[in-house]
């Protein structure tokens, strides 16, 4: 194993430092997001939030409405924001070269059945793969990355949804996506220091969801670094 993949004390400072000014930009964009807005207004206003709590942008912010939340790594455009998108956000910063990534799903308006249950599936998907996580650090100080993996993935395919159409997870440190991976494939065993996403997705033709964290992994346990609100929100500009 790498040691360069074990964060170091002042390095888990500077993430956390990075995820907390990722959470604060979230809960800041949610107060701006209103009938008519484009994607490219509101990626812009986020991202001069986050550059101004941080050292910078860790990579280009995604805002992505409706079908566009769909496309993995969307471009924001000029799409404007209309009753029942699906409006999906993927963003991190920089704080001393370290890196943070969160990704949010909410929706505008109102919301239908099918929203709801993707939004749940992928949301138990993640809280699967944590719990499986931590439990592994717990009783065996380590946990194959590739099981981390299934546990998400299998559970979304369970609910007759299509597979993650990418890993996971990845590790987080001066580079945003790094090694350790986690992926069917991947060969890396996650232990104490390392910090990876933890990232489903679940992206159909209409509209996508994907929820992201950023995960601490730590001797009896891990810690969640990411505290944005994961409950399924509907924004109605009237009630902010």
């Amino acid at each position: 194993m790498k040691k360069s993949l074990i964060r170091t004390p002042q390095e888990i400072e500077n993430i956390k430092k990075a995820a907390r000014a990722t959470d604060a930009g979230f809960r800041f964009i949610l107060k701006k997001i209103e009938l008519g807005i484009s994607e490219k207004e509101l990626a812009k206003k986020l991202s001069k939030f986050l550059k101004k709590h941080s050292n910078g942008l860790a990579f280009r912010t995604i805002v992505a409405f409706g079908e566009n939340s769909a496309e993995i790594h969307h471009k924001p455009n000029n799409r404007k924001l209309k009753i029942n998108d699906t409006i999906l956000m993927d963003f991190g910063v920089r704080v001393n070269g370290f890196c943070s990534d969160l990704s949010r799903t909410v929706f505008f308006g109102k919301t239908d059945n099918k929203q709801k249950e993707v939004y749940q599936t992928v949301l138990r998907a993640q809280e699967n793969a944590i719990e499986y996580l931590k439990s592994s650090i717990v009783n065996h100080k380590s946990a194959k990355a590739s099981e981390v993996d299934r546990i998400a993935r299998d559970y979304i395919v369970s609910k007759k949804y299509p597979p993650i159409p990418h890993g996971l997870g990845h590790g987080l440190g001066k580079k945003v996506h790094q090694a350790p991976r986690l992926s069917p494939s991947s060969k890396f065993f996650l232990k104490q220091g390392m910090i990876v996403t933890i990232e489903p997705g679940i992206y159909l033709k209409n509209f996508g969801v994907r929820i992201e964290d950023d995960v601490l992994i730590k001797e009896n346990g891990i810690e969640i670094l990411t505290n944005s609100n994961k409950n399924l929100l509907v924004i109605d500009k009237i009630s902010l």
